[in-house]
């Protein structure tokens, strides 16, 4: 049995058009009126906090932004999300679980002091996922280079960590500008810098703890490694909406 989960082998691609999207925005801040101001005057007044949701591929969950000036700004944010999925076939039922918690503390500089922004920060993670296969009467599994009857293994469980601890992140986006109050929306893509994945797996069995058994079952939790390897460049998608007083 091999635990499979959706590669994010297309993240370098999808940031690739966001940087396009930038070239745009530069570009159109260069035709703006040239006797606008751009930095505020002694006199006036820049919202200085906002509050907000978002959703994306972290989960959903608050956020706050605090405005130090037209060009910069800073996110606190929390996001979860808890998904349960099970699912059967001819050899047995599948019951996996998500779960995902991320405390982000996030940069951003406005270059023009408008919409567009570079973000760094950080992710506090803890991101894992946990998957147990319950077998079939006379069905058979492959665990390593051996194959298993349902009766020798039992139940299969395992325990994959995506993420556990902080992870750096880079980014870009694009939200309401920063000197402006009221209602606006926010849009960031990025990656997280994160360990490589961990699993653990074990078996309830009457071959569960034999030594040959046990090999073939690190043989196996490497195997689902080197398919998760790539998760360790999580990509962040997100959106959402905000006020700013």
């Amino acid at each position: 049995m091999t635990l499979k989960l959706a590669r994010y082998s297309r993240a370098t691609h999808f940031l690739g058009l966001a940087l396009s999207a930038c070239l745009v925005t530069v570009s159109l801040n260069a035709q703006t009126d040239p006797t606008t101001p751009t930095t505020p005057t002694a006199t006036e007044s820049i919202p200085r906090f906002a509050i907000g949701a978002e959703v994306g591929t972290i989960g959903f969950g608050p956020v706050v932004v605090f405005t130090a000036s037209k060009n910069f700004t800073a996110n606190l944010g929390y996001s979860w999300l808890n998904y349960d999925y099970d699912f059967s076939d001819d050899d047995g039922d599948y019951q996996a679980k998500l779960k995902f918690s991320n405390i982000q503390a996030i940069a951003n500089w406005h270059p023009f002091a408008g919409s567009f922004h570079l973000s760094a920060g950080v992710f506090l993670t803890d991101n894992k996922v946990d998957a147990t296969a319950l077998p079939k009467a006379g069905s058979l599994y492959e665990i390593g280079d051996t194959t298993y009857t349902a009766a020798q293994v039992g139940t299969v469980s395992g325990t994959t960590e995506l993420s556990n601890g902080a992870a750096p992140f880079v980014g870009l986006g694009w939200s309401k500008a920063p000197g402006k109050s009221g209602f606006g929306f926010f849009f960031d893509v990025g990656l997280i810098f994160a360990k490589a994945p961990q699993t653990k797996l074990t078996a309830t069995g009457p071959i569960g703890s034999n030594a040959t058994f046990q090999a073939e079952l690190r043989k196996e939790e490497q195997s689902v490694n080197d398919e998760l390897d790539p998760l360790k460049h999580y990509p962040i998608v997100k959106f959402g909406v905000l006020y700013r007083f």
